[in-house]
């Protein structure tokens, strides 16, 4: 996530949290956090999955589907946090950490903060880490525009941002670049290229084809919806969880083993000052033999005792200990180079694994089939546009589709009148627009199997799945509506079967 967009988003947050109640905590997938929170017009999710380029943080009305057995995790969460209120939010926004203060729990003292880390993930924490929120430098103009690795000292400046204020005039280029400073966010952009969506960010990009949005919250749901519920559903492939969780693992000891690399380095690193320390002392220990260790003083950092090989002679130890802090220092580039190697094969991964599939038009092909449909008597069928329907082959099958492999938002499709299959019309997110020929489609195929199946037109009411009931002592099938999106008047074209069934 964009380090500016996430300062706009945490700032919005902090308003629109503050003095609500955490109600429960769930963990839907791999990564993915979600808190149900207090709200009077109707319950809101927060949902946050920690990932330094991929990661969402957002608002949702609509619920994810969630695991039946919670890790343990989740239950140590749900009984420090849950029932808790947010208050004011501190904002580390450069490091995209924010931390918002809790009402007391009934050991007052005891986890006062909520932290939301987009490296590390969610913790309770007794107080706020040292030097939180960290302080911000901010480089000149003309350094941005001419040093290609200004992000390694300066991180907000991103190679987005970098490569935004290189196609802007000089003028603009400032007045961005100066907004940003302070802080000034108005308008959020999310733009959309080759079929692959880009996070949100707080300055426009002209050649691509972006949404706009006056707020921050509100591009953050449309961006996450988007990216989190398609991957989500992916990710109840038991294959996939394993190849996320995996990919994690090993990833998490590549970059353990460069950090113990890197603290051996920095230890070879600061004996230098022991070396100078025994050069500046050289006068006086150099016809000293087999000492292993001698009392020194450096002449910046004053006394110090630094030990020694008494095999060697004190100049021996001093060139000793000078090469090996040289080679230190070199070996530092090469850990560098590594950690950046490291860090782009795993930003590619989480990419793959954390990001929907792209697709250059509307249309979708080679819908897959997840393997969670194998048990259920039902028939699947792939629109004209390229969307997944299920329609159940008897009363049980209508049950387990909907109470199975549905999500909240998937549409949902029955004949007026009388009995008949149900019919469900998968989305990817909760606003993905479904062309009318689909919709239509999935009303003449919930016809088709119904006592209209004869009938040259049908009535077919479509809802959303989450407001479709499943009522205690009603039979398999039986369901109570509580709202209708829409009625559709279909010609029943008894062909239409044959050229969707999904082969």
């Amino acid at each position: 996530m964009d380090a500016h967009f996430f300062r706009a988003l945490t700032g919005e947050l902090e308003e629109n949290l503050k003095g609500r109640r955490v109600e429960k905590i769930f963990a839907p997938a791999e990564g993915v956090w979600t808190f149900t929170l207090q709200s009077k017009g109707g319950k809101e999710y927060l949902l946050f999955r920690p990932a330094k380029s991929v990661g969402l943080l957002f608002i949702s009305k609509v619920k994810p589907i969630n695991p039946a057995s919670p890790p343990a995790q989740v239950m140590w969460l749900r009984k420090r946090l849950a029932g808790r209120r947010l208050f004011e939010s501190h904002h580390d926004w450069i490091n995209l950490r924010v931390a918002f203060s809790l009402s007391p729990w009934k050991q007052r003292d005891k986890y006062r903060y909520l932290l939301l880390d987009m490296k590390k993930g969610v913790s309770l924490i007794h107080d706020l880490p040292e030097g939180f929120p960290a302080s911000v430098s901010w480089p000149a103009y003309d350094a941005v525009r001419n040093d290609e690795d200004i992000w390694r000292d300066f991180p907000q400046i991103s190679p987005p941002l970098r490569k935004r204020l290189e196609s802007l005039s000089e003028e603009d280029g400032r007045a961005l670049l100066l907004r940003l400073e302070k802080g000034i966010s108005n308008m959020f952009y999310i733009s959309e290229k080759k079929g692959e969506l880009a996070p949100p960010r707080v300055w426009a990009n002209s050649e691509e084809n972006e949404q706009t949005y006056n707020s921050a919250i509100e591009a953050a749901s449309a961006y996450g919806e988007k990216v989190l519920f398609p991957v989500m559903e992916r990710m109840e492939n038991a294959e996939q969880r394993s190849t996320l969780k995996s990919g994690r693992k090993k990833f998490k000891k590549i970059f353990q083993r460069i950090e113990q690399e890197e603290n051996r380095l920095r230890k070879l690193q600061s004996r230098k000052i022991e070396a100078e320390a025994l050069q500046a002392e050289m006068y006086r220990l150099k016809d000293l033999r087999e000492l292993d260790k001698v009392t020194v003083n450096h002449p910046e950092h004053g006394e110090m005792e630094v030990k020694l090989d008494p095999l060697l002679t004190p100049a021996e130890n001093m060139e000793k200990i000078f090469r090996f802090a040289a080679k230190a220092q070199r070996g530092f580039k090469h850990m560098e180079r590594r950690r950046q190697e490291v860090e782009a094969e795993h930003e590619q991964f989480l990419k793959e694994n954390l990001m929907p599939s792209s697709s250059k038009d509307n249309k979708k092909k080679n819908v897959e089939i997840p393997k969670k449909y194998k048990n259920i008597a039902a028939a699947l069928f792939i629109s004209s546009d390229g969307f997944l329907m299920i329609r159940g082959k008897n009363s049980k099958a209508n049950h387990e589709i909907l109470s199975k492999v549905s999500s909240v938002f998937d549409y949902w499709f029955h004949v007026q009148g009388g009995p008949g299959s149900h019919v469900v019309l998968k989305r990817d997110h909760p606003s993905q627009e479904v062309p009318e020929q689909t919709l239509r489609e999935a009303a003449v195929l919930a016809a088709l199997k119904s006592y209209r199946t004869n009938d040259s037109k049908a009535d077919v009411m479509c809802a959303l799945v989450k407001d479709v009931r499943k009522v205690k002592g009603w039979a398999h099938g039986q369901v109570a509506v509580d709202c209708v999106l829409q009625n559709l008047h279909v010609d029943i074209d008894q062909s239409l079967e044959d050229k969707l069934a999904k082969k």
